[in-house]
């Protein structure tokens, strides 16, 4: 019996029974551990070939772009994207991602976003796509079309009118200061770009529309390393002389002006990496010379926008037909550096934006790229899980030059993401089979220990925790079983459960008799004594008496007296609480209730208007009790009283008084309130109160006002 005893109230007993699940534990761990492995090494398979690809589509890219055609190389980036993701979905594995952005950090080659609404429009530029026509705005930014002309159908379709719209801000203080330098600039960049892509039959026309167009850019030349005119046409007063000083190395821009106010821009043509696919000049060396001749400006000291507007729109033409695809976006960004544009925006022919001067922030993944100029792989948790992600540069080698010029090291970035949802489906797969395995492995044991286990642990808790449930759900007709004081620490725990639920139990019962002021005062004293004191407030008393009910007790029985009392009182109780009042008493037939806070005399003045209608509806046949009530309203006393091992928490004052005494002279279905509930009332829409005779009071020298209190009848 010692030794039962001592095992009975220890648990170290039970221990033996968690040795399976030690066990078990361990062997699992070991499992997740090499889960984890295979999770690393598929990870790592994962980079691998995300940088594999990332490298194909550099390969792809580098190759495409040397042949010249910017079009091209969008379409077979795109083939390149569909087949690889074609190629995941036949594996069941999500699509991956393949961005490709360029040495700004923004995403080129990108599939075409569906054609905006006219509402997501601005509206100059959705009035420029209706009307093909030119617009100002109030602020001076030029909006006008991009045309689609015979020249465009070679690259665009001919079912369209236009082929985009064009947005110029000008800075109009900077054009007006700088015209000298930014036009000859801006026509020195159509015309690099238009070499630059091999056009050089275009270059004639360009000129000549230019003059045509801007009808101040009175010629262009172009000349060689030998002085020799090669482009456009001789101008008038130039001297070979002076273009044959312009082709030693390092020589400036030139400006100067001839008498009734012509000005001629000469500009170096330096030899770059880009024109070596044309020219056989040393890097170094200066190609030729760009010569501009200006006529003065219809509006000196003002911004000649019209004349640039024109430059530029013409500029853009000729670069779209030489087929050099993004070296579109390369020509504004330089108009917008020379700072007499604020922005160039280009859309499309159906509203879409194509480039716009105003840069956005990279994705940070990129701009680290660009920045360190070296590879980096990481994996990475977005919306579709975790992925691996692969980004690479894209060097700016000596052969891409010629359309990117030499200013950077890099002239782009890949990104490659792919899903390690395969590897994390095949390391759960393999989870899984150990899992297996080492439920197997511990089969044994638990099928030994499991029993004791849960006879003696599982299923006592597993009863106070259901014990605990009910008594949370307001259920105190619930034990444990089996509980035992002497018992191990689970009965024990069970014993002390039980003692609980009956001291809730006796709790419940007792609050039923006393009012919600007390509760709330035992409440809030907790493990401290309630003290016998009282503070001063503000209260409206109601008393409420049942007339009629000696009479009713004399010729009725006992029980049924009883059984009426508790209907009346409880369908005055009921009204009570719905308008905010606390039930202080019942004594006898008779009920007084406190109301405290804002609009107390209001709410108890409609209460006892619906306690009448509640005793009414509450009375049975052949009844015919009501009620009388009387209200009054001041300071009273708010306390304890009483002995210290038996108190009554009430309040005491001349309100308590005055309210009795009104009650006690209030008939049948009539409310007497004082003078001062009244006045708390004040003007009302629901109720009236008529002046009736003065009532003298018990220890008052003078009578009191009193008031008859009813519902406002509906006009």
């Amino acid at each position: 019996m010692g030794l039962w005893r001592f095992l009975k109230r220890r648990m170290a007993v039970k221990v033996f029974a968690a040795i399976g699940l030690l066990v078990g534990g361990t062997l699992l761990l070991q499992a997740n551990r090499e889960s984890r492995r295979e999770v690393a090494n598929m990870q790592q398979q994962a980079k691998d070939s995300a940088d594999d690809i990332a490298g194909l589509f550099i390969g792809a890219v580098e190759h495409s772009m040397l042949q010249g055609e910017g079009l091209k190389v969008k379409a077979l980036v795109e083939e390149l994207k569909q087949r690889l993701r074609a190629q995941h979905r036949d594996n069941a594995q999500p699509e991956p991602e393949v961005a490709i952005y360029d040495q700004r950090g923004i995403e080129v080659f990108a599939t075409d976003p569906p054609p905006p609404s006219r509402y997501e429009l601005p509206p100059d530029v959705l009035g420029v796509l209706e009307e093909n026509s030119r617009r100002m705005n109030s602020h001076g930014r030029v909006f006008r079309p991009v045309p689609n002309e015979a020249r465009c159908h070679e690259c665009h379709a001919d079912d369209s009118l236009l082929r985009g719209v064009i947005t110029i801000d000008f800075d109009r203080e900077r054009c007006a200061e700088s015209r000298r330098e930014v036009l000859p600039k801006v026509i020195t960049e159509g015309f690099t770009h238009v070499m630059t892509a091999e056009r050089s039959q275009f270059l004639d026309d360009y000129f000549d529309e230019l003059m045509n167009r801007a009808s101040r850019v009175r010629g262009v030349a172009v000349f060689d390393s030998d002085a020799d005119l090669r482009f456009g046409e001789d101008i008038d007063g130039l001297d070979p002389d002076q273009v044959e000083a312009l082709l030693e190395p390092g020589s400036e821009t030139v400006l100067m002006s001839y008498p009734g106010g012509e000005l001629l821009t000469m500009v170096p043509l330096p030899m770059e990496d880009r024109c070596a696919a044309c020219h056989s000049d040393p890097i170094g060396t200066v190609r030729g010379v760009l010569a501009v001749s200006l006529g003065p400006s219809e509006t000196p000291g003002e911004c000649a926008s019209n004349e640039l507007e024109a430059v530029i729109d013409t500029s853009l033409r000729f670069i779209m037909v030489s087929r050099l695809g993004r070296r579109i976006a390369d020509f504004l960004d330089a108009v917008a550096a020379t700072d007499a544009v604020r922005e160039l925006v280009l859309y499309d022919q159906v509203g879409r934006l194509y480039w716009t001067t105003t840069h956005p922030e990279p994705p940070p993944h990129v701009a680290a790229v660009l920045t360190s100029g070296q590879g980096v792989v990481s994996v990475i948790e977005d919306d579709t899980g975790q992925r691996v992600r692969a980004v690479e540069p894209l060097m700016n080698d000596r052969a891409c030059t010629r359309c990117h010029g030499s200013s950077s090291l890099l002239r782009g970035a890949v990104s490659v993401s792919l899903s390690t949802e395969f590897a994390a489906r095949m390391s759960e797969e393999a989870l899984t089979r150990r899992a297996w395995l080492t439920a197997f492995t511990v089969l044994a044991i638990m099928l030994v220990l499991g029993g004791l286990l849960h006879f003696l642990v599982v299923r006592p808790v597993y009863r106070i925790g259901v014990v605990a449930e009910e008594v949370g759900r307001g259920n105190l007709a619930v034990i444990v079983d089996h509980a035992d004081e002497n018992g191990d620490e689970i009965a024990r725990l069970g014993q002390r459960i039980n003692e609980m639920v009956h001291e809730l139990q006796t709790k419940t019962h007792l609050e039923k008799f006393v009012s919600r002021g007390a509760a709330a005062a035992a409440d809030a004293a907790g493990m401290r004594e309630i003290t016998r004191t009282g503070e001063r407030r503000a209260v409206t008393v109601l008393f409420s008496d049942i007339r009629g009910f000696t009479a009713y007790a004399e010729r009725v029985a006992p029980e049924r007296v009883v059984e009426m009392l508790n209907r009346l009182l409880q369908a005055q109780a009921d009204v009570v609480s719905n308008f905010g009042g606390d039930i202080d008493k019942f004594v006898g037939d008779e009920l007084m209730a406190l109301f405290q806070g804002a609009n107390a005399e209001a709410r108890a003045v409609l209460c006892a208007t619906r306690m009448i209608d509640a005793v009414h509806r509450a009375r049975r046949d052949g009844e015919t009790l009501s009620v009388g009530i009387g209200i009054s309203s001041g300071d009273a006393v708010y306390g304890a009283i009483g002995h210290e091992n038996r108190m009554d928490f009430t309040v005491i004052g001349d309100v308590v008084n005055v309210g009795a005494r009104l009650c006690s002279a209030a008939p049948a279905d009539t409310i007497i309130v004082a003078e001062s509930v009244c006045a708390g009332v004040g003007a009302s829409d629901d109720m009236v109160f008529d002046a009736a005779e003065p009532l003298p009071v018990k220890g008052k020298r003078e009578p009191l006002r009193v008031y008859r209190a009813r519902r406002r009848e509906p006009v």
